[in-house]
């Protein structure tokens, strides 16, 4: 008896460890809707989440390296300005409700970026290695390479 008890809270503990995370990896994402680029529903999604990652990783970053920071920062412009025009141009919104649109989703997706990079450096001193949100930022880079 003891033991299955045991079982079943070494279960559940692990199994909250695994849900832990906000957001799923932005890989799994795209391998799960694997059209898209061709939505702008879901290529915006997945540009804002690009946006949202180089965002909070700048803000992390730039007082430790503002080089680093600052290239952050421009990979962060590159995706949200994308955005915007994929908004206006495919979804025939204006400027003003693409932007409430794009400053809502950011705000909400720092928070679980925030959320998630303090839980990892609680655990392991590091915000972005290791978890999705690095991840997140491999997978964007080659996003961002390809709109310039």
């Amino acid at each position: 008896m003891k033991k299955l008890l045991a079982i079943i809270v070494l279960g559940l503990l692990f199994s909250g460890n695994v849900n832990a995370q906000s957001m799923i990896p932005l890989k799994q994402y795209v391998k799960e809707n694997k059209q898209y680029a061709k939505d702008p529903i879901t290529l915006t999604y997945v540009l804002k989440r690009c946006a949202s990652g180089y965002l909070y990783a700048a803000a992390i970053t730039k007082d430790k390296d503002p080089k680093t920071g600052e290239d952050l920062l421009n990979a962060y412009r590159t995706a949200i300005t994308f955005t915007g025009d994929i908004l206006m141009e495919k979804m025939n919104w204006t400027a003003d409700v693409a932007m409430k649109s794009i400053r809502t989703d950011l705000d909400n997706m720092m928070k679980f970026y925030e959320k998630d990079g303090n839980e990892s450096f609680a655990k392991t001193g590091l915000y972005m290695m290791d978890n999705y949100i690095g991840e997140d930022l491999k997978f964007c880079k080659g996003i961002v390479e390809a709109i310039k």
